[in-house]
């Protein structure tokens, strides 16, 4: 029997997201000021860059997560999440990465390291694989999240800053983004930058 593929995500709890790029000093100013809630934290992430840009997938503490871009309006645009847990939950062309990394192996017993299992990888022309090391602090405004995130890309060094603004609500992120001084800006998600940045 072959695998099981999925052309799609469930749209269950998508959310519209908006992300800029840059310093954006005021608008961080401001989110400080409007948050009830700011966290940090520091994580370490493997995406898996595909052609098609409206899968996002990343390794993180080897566990895959994939987002689907399902639509846009309003220069936000809305995304679904899955985690799948093995490849046959995976849609392709995630479930041959998710095979051939081993996500999806016994976690008592035995050592793993994602760089390299990445590795493997080196043969597939389709998938580029970058890492990086993000630094996040992390906003609550009402029922709105918001990020202001540096990002270093380990093969290059280079650090990145960002701003995301995301919800279910898009009236409220688009009065949020004009508050934030935001509006036209581009909107252009993390595998994307992240992938232009290498072929610079």
């Amino acid at each position: 029997m072959g695998k099981k593929r999925h052309d799609t995500i469930d749209a269950a709890g998508a959310r519209y997201e908006y992300r800029v790029w840059g310093k954006h000093r005021k608008a961080r100013k401001l989110l400080e000021k409007l948050a009830s809630e700011v966290t940090e934290e520091r994580v370490k992430d493997c995406y898996l860059l595909v052609e098609d840009s409206m899968w996002n997938a990343k390794v993180r503490n080897n566990t895959l997560k994939i987002k689907q871009l399902i639509a846009e309006d309003k220069g936000f645009e809305r995304w679904t999440a899955d985690r799948p847990a093995s490849a046959d939950e995976a849609p392709s062309p995630f479930d041959d990465l998710f095979e051939t990394l081993r996500l999806d192996r016994p976690q008592r017993g035995k050592s793993y390291d994602l760089y390299d299992a990445v590795e493997r990888l080196d043969a597939d022309p389709d998938t580029q694989v970058v890492f990086v090391v993000k630094n996040r602090r992390r906003y609550t405004i009402g029922k709105l999240r918001a990020e202001a995130t540096d990002i270093e890309v380990t093969e290059t060094n280079e650090v990145l800053h960002t701003l995301q603004i995301e919800g279910e609500s898009l009236d409220d992120l688009v009065a949020l983004r004009k508050q934030l001084g935001l509006r036209g800006e581009p909107n252009i998600a993390v595998h994307e930058a992240i992938g232009l940045d290498l072929d610079d």
